[in-house]
């Protein structure tokens, strides 16, 4: 008889802090910060916010998410053995230690689990084979559903400037969003079956364990504003999320493991539809883009005079005291020519003009807080064409 060290609930603390998942991602959360601020100092000399959000990003939402879908997951009893736990974990782990945040989609490793399942025939994948459809598509529907949350919540909220070329040449700006999530859900795994990992141990009839699901949510937004393609962004979610369930109850009512083939199905519907937004993203004219509307704002950093002004991402600084500027050099030259008022015109994308006015010092020559659209600060910096 194995040895009762912990309850329930001890193990499940300790699946929390063992797991290799969190630790890489708040590995990968630390490198994706430490990037976004270099590439926004070469490119604007100044960084829109500290690196360490980027890590509080990563485990913040995603903890509420998991505690909310947690609760589903007990009420709904998933069950799956210690060996699908363990490849899971691996596979997951490949993809984090691949570093591209865009690859972080639970359905992968699911796909793979299920086709492993369904193909192969070794002992050693039993495990796998003990979890069934229904389950399978039951968590993939959770994973979905944790998705869409956090897009509609989290997608267009602390986005970072950037600039990549046009094919003539051109630079233009956009808004990056590069979010990794990390999703702790609540599982039940048998006693007995852990007893034959840890015979030494005692453990009670069913654990509760922590299966992190590691989320990447990665846009660049060129031709829209961020709240007009969140439309169809969070859109084609719902639409894989609505297929999921509608392949989970099909699984539960037949008990047909069938309909496992389902999940490859998920997996290139999700990413056909997201690429479809971005080639529409694509297909429209830079929104960020100097010109006749002006010199394009990309950013302004917090309790700083253009954050107080209301000048916002998108918009356009038309007019300086009626000078007409289209750069940011224009821009400060009119500045120092009107000092010490100052009176901007600010024009949206639908071409509606609005005033933005304070006086201004000496002291503010660097001080106002905007991130234009304009040639790199360090001119060594390579951008990206936009394709």
């Amino acid at each position: 008889m194995g040895v009762e060290l912990f309850d329930g609930i001890g193990w499940t603390v300790i699946s929390l802090i063992a797991s290799p998942i969190l630790w890489l991602a708040i590995l990968v959360s630390v490198v994706i910060g430490i990037r976004r601020v270099r590439r926004e100092r070469n490119l604007f000399r100044s960084k829109s916010r500290d690196q360490r959000t980027d890590i509080f990003e990563t485990l913040l939402p995603g903890l509420l998410v998991g505690i909310v879908l947690s609760a589903i997951s007990l009420s709904l009893q998933v069950t799956v053995s210690p060996v699908f736990i363990v490849a899971f974990t691996a596979l997951a782990a490949v993809t984090l230690v691949i570093g591209i945040v865009r690859f972080n989609l639970p359905l992968w490793p699911l796909s793979v689990l299920a086709l492993i399942g369904w193909f192969v025939t070794d002992d050693r994948v039993d495990g796998i084979k003990e979890v069934d459809a229904t389950t399978l598509l039951l968590l993939a529907s959770l994973t979905l559903l944790a998705e869409l949350a956090l897009v509609a919540w989290r997608g267009q909220k602390q986005l970072s400037p950037s600039l990549v070329l046009s094919k003539r040449g051109r630079f233009i700006g956009g808004l990056s969003a590069n979010k990794l999530w990390l999703i702790p859900l609540l599982v039940i795994v048998p006693g007995s079956s852990l007893e034959e990992w840890f015979p030494r141990f005692a453990f009670p009839e069913y654990v509760p364990l922590v299966l992190f699901f590691p989320l990447g949510f990665s846009f660049l937004f060129t031709g829209k504003l961020p709240a007009e393609l969140m439309r169809p962004l969070i859109r084609g979610r719902v639409i894989t999320l609505l297929l999921a369930v509608l392949l989970t109850l099909g699984a539960y009512v037949t008990n047909r493991e069938e309909w496992l083939f389902g999940l490859p199905l998920l997996l290139v519907l999700h990413i056909t539809l997201h690429q479809r937004v971005k080639r529409l993203n694509r297909s429209e004219t830079p929104i960020f883009l100097n010109g006749k509307r002006g010199v394009v704002i990309l950013g302004t950093f917090p309790g700083l005079p253009a954050s107080e002004m209301g000048l916002v991402p998108g918009e356009a600084i038309y007019k300086v005291n009626g000078d007409f500027v289209d750069s940011e050099t224009s821009f400060y030259e009119a500045i120092q020519k009107h000092k010490p008022y100052l009176r901007l015109e600010v024009m949206n994308h639908n071409g509606d003009v609005r005033f933005a006015q304070r006086a201004f010092y000496e002291q503010d020559h660097h001080e106002l807080g905007i991130m234009f659209v304009s040639e790199p600060g360090n001119r060594r910096t390579k951008i990206r064409t936009l394709q």
